[in-house]
């Protein structure tokens, strides 16, 4: 366990936080990190809970991340700090797409990657984890529909699903179409609104 989130933490992530390989609960969130994540994350294979919300993340998510199948909780999210002072990367947030490989993840039940740049579609194969309870995917980038295979998991254990399904600054058409989120939010506003 190593739990230091709120803690005044500068600098970046070091690489060598990889070596840590039978660590099974890392807490950074709200630091004054400023880092991309480790290439060889992967290598952390004991590892159940990462949260490194409220830093200034930057790049894209690394493939090794999802070598992590333990990961029960993937907390991503508030990485943009355009307001911000201690801000010192200009292509803030995390970025990229996720990946297919994210359905290898099956112990997941919290994934929060909201309030990033991240772009793309949300993969099919996140319908796997089916042990997820709450997937927050508002304010990014992310296009298209609500895949199939995620829906029916919301009659299972998933209780909170957040995605940008309403109209764009109330009147262009939604980031997402999804018939099933818990809260639809404006891309634009950030104003979330419970659609149960």
């Amino acid at each position: 366990l190593f739990c230091c989130s709120d803690n005044y933490i500068g600098g970046s992530l070091p690489k060598t936080i990889t070596k840590l390989k039978k660590l099974r609960d890392l807490q950074l969130g709200d630091n004054f990190l400023v880092s991309s994540l480790p290439s060889d994350l992967g290598r952390m294979t004991d590892l159940r809970i990462l949260t490194l919300n409220g830093n200034s993340l930057f790049g894209e998510i690394p493939n090794g991340l999802y070598n992590l199948k333990k990961l029960s909780a993937l907390r991503l999210d508030d990485t943009l700090m355009r307001e911000d002072p201690w801000l010192a990367v200009p292509n803030e947030g995390i970025n990229g797409s996720i990946s297919t490989f994210i359905g290898g993840l099956q112990d997941l039940e919290y994934l929060y990657l909201n309030n990033n740049p991240i772009s793309g579609t949300i993969p099919t194969e996140l319908g796997l984890c089916e042990k997820l309870k709450t997937l927050l995917l508002h304010r990014t980038n992310i296009e298209g529909e609500m895949p199939d295979k995620i829906c029916p998991l919301r009659d299972k254990s998933l209780s909170s699903v957040y995605s940008d399904c309403r109209p764009y600054n109330g009147t262009a058409v939604p980031f997402i179409k999804c018939d099933c989120c818990s809260d639809c939010c404006d891309h634009s506003t950030g104003v979330c609104i419970a659609d149960d």
